[in-house]
Parts: structure tokens; C-alpha cells; sequence
């Protein structure tokens, strides 16, 4: 009889798990020693956050899950910050732990990680943050509960799951001649994709096609459901604007004619305006938060002058900020390809033509991507020529990860994608230290194509063991920081009483140096295009340290009242 710690290695494969993230402790490690043979790559992280953070971004570049592993004190701690994001960004993940057996309780093992007297509850901790926790106390519970967290982790909205196992449990030997059997677990995971009822797809379909101004606006779960491609198709035969969310920005790159950029609080002045101009708008995988909303302001946002068509895959989600006049529930690309389909047998006449003009000339109008701040030269560089000399050097298939504060404003505001599918940004959490990790797990997921992780000072030194990863694993990825030596977003808001929100300077190119990655720091504008050459052709992983003024970052001024226009 094999033991459970082989047939959970046996699992893995059968379910085609590339990657294993973590550090070996605890239980887990005798997972991490069936590993040692087998054609799944286990990739050492110096911390579980980086392990998890990892997971969520190849998870949402790929569309399966990467496991993260390690002892379950501290993944129930550490590694929590990047699980809690794949959570609320809905990305597939696999945690597989222990319950620290025999370390945290008084007495035995079975007080241990279970929330007895004495100890803390690891089984609480994941299923707060998990779509699907089990606890194994056997090994045939530790292999079927491995398959089915795999099943939970891809099926309708995806997310992560955990597998919290006893010592003994991952130790011991499954009994594969009685019931429950385990079968093969790819047939657990043969799922197709769900579809709307053909009815609402008719009915949204002539809404947009009859529609005066219809607008498009394109979140996580458009790019999580494969319905890029589908988007574009009918963006440009009906001549429908897209606007994005934050988490959905790239979804159609932002050169195209038909592109807005991204809508809400930090959104383009363009794409506030056609939301706001909009008699119908067509919602696909986006969950319509504050940020997405301006706060719901009813001048830009408003069901009662607005017709509002829905598609999530989880059909709480349509109709949970504003009431829909059609809720579409099933995969988006696959609702996408039911739209497209039921709008080409309507007849449209010229309107494809009339409404990109009117795109075009709106946009034109609204100055998109186009603010004078953005092309003056300057020392320390401001983050505005920063983010347009990205744009200009950087290659046009550059995958580019994000991360939290004043850098990710600037950068969701002013960066125009020039690819699609090309920018992965958090916010679910929205928290410091996403950048650099996700670039690695894009890096392997991509090896082909160049990432480029943004970041700011202080989410950088949060995540900065990433770069020993990254040499280790040779991932030659290319790491913009934004150094004004500052918490930046939260000093702005302290006003004039600034607490506990400056650090000392740090040249974080001489530090990724000693890292034996490479490096070069950039305090004036005119040298920073050579600074991104360098970087691209590096075969190191290379640090661009960019000193960076204090310019304030932008609020919600760019909303715009319902058939207003900004000055």
C-alpha cells in the first residue's frame, strides 16, 4: 500500500500541478521528499507570503492551481496575505499543511492546530479565507481530500483551498482496496463551461445592439474566464467602448481605438465619462466595488437611468451592488461567445461605424493617456514620466505586475497596455509586497515573454527576500521601484502630520547587487529609457531604482456628472 505523502505527490500530477511553493517544516516535509522524484518543480520561497503570492499570480495567468506547502503555523500566518488575495481575486490555489503536531498543545497530538485548550485553531484560520477546507486525520482523508480541494479550487468561482493534514495522516498507508476508493483524479476535474439561459442572452443582446451608448466594463473574472478574445470580437463589430475594473486592466490592450483604460476612483477621465454617458452597459466579471464605483456616485452610476447587464459565474455576484435589468450567470468567455453569436444575427446597419467615432472623438476630447505631466523631464523623476517612459521603452509584450499604493495609482491611471492580457494587478487585499513575487511566478509561467514588476520603496523591501528566489531559479525578471523613500499613498493623507511614514534612503539596486542580481538607481528622468535597456537585456534579474518626487497622487476628480464634461 503506498503511503499518503506519495499518493498525494501521485494526486498532484494526475491533476497537472506544475509548481510546488514553499518551505519545507513540519509534516510537510515528508511531501516535499516525494517530490524529489517526481516531474512537479518545487520552488524554495525565504517566506510563506512570497510561496502564496506566487500561487495567486500563476493562477491567474494560467487558470490552475499552484500549490503552496509548508508547516501549518506558519502558513496559517505568514503565508495568509497572499491566500486572502486569491480569495477575493477568485485565483486558484492548493494549500497543503500540517497541524504543527505535538508543538502547539500540552498534551497529544490530537490537541494539536485543532483549536483545543491551549493550542490555536489552523483548521478556522483557512476556512475563513478558503472556498474549501478539509482536515485529514487518516491517510486515505489526506489523499481524498487533496483531489477534492483541486475540484473546489477550479469549479464555478475559482479559488483556494486547503488540506490541513495530521502528521500521521501524511505518514501513513492508504488502503486502496476498500471504500471510499480513489479513482483518478482527472476525471474529477473534467468540468465544462456553464452558460446562460439562451432567452436572457437574446434579450441582452438586442439591448446593447439598439442601445444609444452602450459601454463595456471588463473585470477579473472577464480575464479569469478566457473572455478576452470574445470582448474584442464584439467590441469591434458593434463598435462598443471597453473600460476595465483595476484587476481587469489590459483585458483589451489600452491602444486600441475601442479601449477606455480603467473606469472608477483612479480611472481615466474617458472611461468615467462613457460609463456615465451610458444608456446601457454591459458588465462581465467585475464585482462593481467602491474603488470600480466611485463610491457608487449616482452622477456616473445610476440603475435608474441605466439599463445594466450582469455576467458572473457565481450568480450572487450579478445584481449585488446595483439592481440588473438581464443577469447573465456562467463563464464569462463562454457568455461572451452565447452574446456575440445572438447579436450577429440582429441587424446594426452602420452603428459600429457612428459609435466608434463617437469613441474616438470623445477620447480625443478627454485627453486620453495624454496628460502634459506625463513628458516633462525632471530630477528626482516624477511617477508621471516614469509611468509614460514605461510605456515608451518598455517591449509591447512586457507582462507587467503590480503592487499597493501611490505606484499602483499612477500606474493603473497612466500606463497604457500595449498588449492583452498583460497587466496583473491585486485587489482583493491590495496589499504591499505583491509585485515582486507575482513576477516570478509569471516568469515561470511565461519563460518566453519579459515581466516587469512596479513597485513602490516600501512594498519592495517587504517582498525583497524574493530576489534570492529569483537567482536561485534564474528568473531574469525586470523590477522597477518607485524610491521616495516614503509610505507614500499614506504620508499624502497625513496632511501636515506626518507620523511613522518616511524611511531612511536605500539604494535598492546596490542591495539587489547583494543578492548577486543586478542593479542600476536613476535619479533624473533623461536616464531612466537607458536604465530599461539595461534591464530588458539582462540575464539577472535586474533592479531599476528610480528616486522618485512626492508628487501627489491622483484622486476621484476625474468622475464626471451623467452627460457632463470635465473642464
Amino acid at each position: 500500500m503506498p503511503k499518503a505523502k506519495d499518493q498525494i505527490v501521485q494526486i498532484l500530477e494526475e491533476a497537472g500541478v506544475e509548481y510546488v511553493f514553499g518551505l519545507p517544516g513540519g509534516g510537510t516535509m515528508a511531501i516535499f521528499d516525494a517530490l524529489y522524484d517526481s516531474s512537479i518543480k518545487p520552488i524554495l520561497v525565504r517566506h510563506e507570503g512570497t510561496a502564496a503570492v506566487m500561487a495567486d499570480a500563476y493562477g491567474r495567468i494560467t487558470g490552475r492551481p499552484a500549490v503552496i506547502m509548508g508547516q501549518g503555523l506558519f502558513m496559517g500566518s505568514n503565508a495568509t496575505f497572499g491566500i486572502m488575495e486569491s480569495f477575493l481575486s477568485s485565483s486558484p490555489m492548493l494549500v497543503l499543511t500540517d497541524t504543527s503536531d505535538a508543538e502547539l498543545a500540552q498534551h497529544p497530538s490530537n490537541q494539536s492546530g485543532a483549536g483545543e485548550y491551549g493550542s490555536v485553531d489552523l483548521p478556522a484560520i483557512f476556512k475563513a479565507m478558503t472556498k474549501y477546507t478539509t482536515v485529514a486525520t487518516t491517510p486515505k482523508e489526506a489523499a481524498i481530500g487533496t483531489q477534492l480541494a483541486l475540484k473546489h479550487a477550479i469549479s464555478g468561482r475559482p479559488g483556494p483551498t486547503a488540506v490541513v493534514m495530521r502528521t500521521a495522516s501524511i505518514m501513513g498507508e492508504v488502503d486502496l482496496e476498500h471504500p471510499p476508493f480513489i479513482h483518478d483524479t482527472a476525471g474529477y476535474l473534467n468540468m465544462g463551461r456553464t452558460q446562460a439561459m439562451p432567452g436572457d442572452v437574446e434579450k441582452a443582446a438586442s439591448l446593447l445592439v439598439e442601445a444609444k451608448r452602450p459601454v463595456i466594463v471588463a473585470g477579473n473574472g472577464a480575464r479569469m474566464g478566457g473572455a478576452a478574445e470574445s470582448i474584442r470580437a464584439f467590441a469591434e463589430a458593434w463598435g462598443v467602448p471597453v473600460a476595465t475594473s483595476y484587476k481587469g486592466k489590459s483585458i483589451l490592450e489600452e491602444t486600441h481605438p475601442l479601449a477606455l483604460g480603467m473606469a472608477g476612483v483612479y480611472g481615466t477621465k474617458a472611461a468615467n465619462t462613457a460609463v456615465a454617458e451610458a444608456d446601457v452597459v454591459l458588465v462581465i466579471g467585475a464585482m462593481l466595488r467602491w474603488q470600480d464605483t466611485l463610491r457608487e456616485k449616482p452622477t456616473v452610476w445610476n440603475p435608474k437611468a441605466q439599463k445594466i447587464i450582469q455576467i458572473d459565474v457565481d450568480p450572487r455576484n450579478t445584481g449585488w451592488t446595483f439592481p440588473v435589468d438581464v443577469g447573465l450567470v456562467g463563464d464569462a468567455g463562454a457568455v461572451m461567445e452565447q452574446i456575440v453569436e445572438a447579436a450577429g444575427a440582429l441587424d446594426g446597419g452602420d452603428t459600429a461605424e457612428k459609435r466608434a467615432a463617437a469613441v474616438s472623438a470623445m477620447k480625443d476630447g478627454a485627453g486620453y493617456y495624454n496628460d502634459p505631466s506625463m513628458f516633462e523631464e525632471s530630477s528626482p523623476v516624477t511617477p508621471q514620466r516614469l509611468v509614460r517612459l514605461l510605456h515608451e521603452h518598455l517591449e509591447p509584450e512586457s507582462l507587467i505586475t503590480l503592487d499597493a499604493g501611490n505606484n499602483r495609482v499612477w500606474m493603473s491611471l497612466m500606463y497604457q497596455s500595449k498588449a492583452p492580457g498583460s497587466v496583473f494587478a491585486p485587489g482583493g487585499t491590495a496589499g504591499m509586497a505583491w509585485a515582486l513575487p507575482a513576477a516570478l511566478a509569471v516568469k515561470l509561467a511565461r519563460p518566453e515573454k519579459p515581466v516587469v514588476a512596479v513597485t513602490g520603496d516600501g512594498g519592495f523591501m517587504m517582498a525583497v527576500q524574493a530576489l534570492s528566489t529569483a537567482v536561485q531559479y534564474d528568473l531574469p525578471v525586470a523590477c522597477v521601484v518607485m524610491n521616495d523613500s516614503s509610505l507614500g499613498m499614506v504620508r499624502q493623507h497625513q496632511g501636515d502630520r506626518v507620523i511613522v511614514s518616511e524611511f531612511t534612503d536605500i539604494d535598492h539596486a546596490m542591495l539587489a547587487k547583494s543578492f548577486g542580481a543586478d542593479g542600476v538607481q536613476v535619479t533624473d528622468s533623461r536616464d531612466l529609457p537607458d536604465a530599461l535597456r539595461q534591464a530588458q537585456a539582462s540575464a539577472k534579474p535586474f533592479v531599476v531604482d528610480v528616486v522618485t518626487d512626492r508628487v501627489p497622487s491622483p484622486d476621484d476628480h476625474r468622475a464626471v456628472p451623467r452627460g457632463a464634461t470635465e473642464t
